[in-house]
């Protein structure tokens, strides 16, 4: 039984042979390069990622601040205008447009906070008369 098994083995391996022992240098040579250039492309793919994310913040960051930027530039202006430092013949028609669009806002937010202090003046009335 024992002759029978050694013939269905795969062929034995002589590991003192000089073939074996090139054909494991070249393996051990090119196993550590492709490991260590598949580790190296990963880490720049990981630095490329975490630097585009930075990109894309940094963008959202200094956009979000010209939108203040703008807006406070842009009151400054409307205070200049009201303590009459400013007439309108010395503003260009863009910042005056932009200026009729900021009172048209802050209109209508005023109107619409003055409608909410009603209706909760009127709902304080009814609780006082209901008492």
């Amino acid at each position: 039984m024992g002759k029978h098994l050694e013939e269905k083995l795969l062929i034995a391996v002589n590991k003192k042979s000089l073939f074996y022992k090139i054909k494991t240098f070249f393996f051990k040579i090119f196993r550590v390069k492709e490991s260590s250039e598949i580790e190296q492309q990963i880490e720049d793919v990981k630095i490329n990622e975490n630097q585009s994310s930075n990109i894309q913040k940094d963008n959202f960051i200094e956009s979000i601040r010209n939108i203040e930027n703008e807006e406070i530039k842009l009151i400054k202006l409307q205070q200049q205008y009201d303590n009459g430092l400013i007439e309108t013949k010395d503003l260009p028609k863009d910042k005056i447009k932009s200026l009729i669009n900021l009172y048209k806002n802050q209109i209508s937010e005023l109107s619409k906070s003055n409608e909410t202090r009603k209706e909760k003046l009127l709902l304080y009335r009814k609780k006082l008369q209901a008492n």
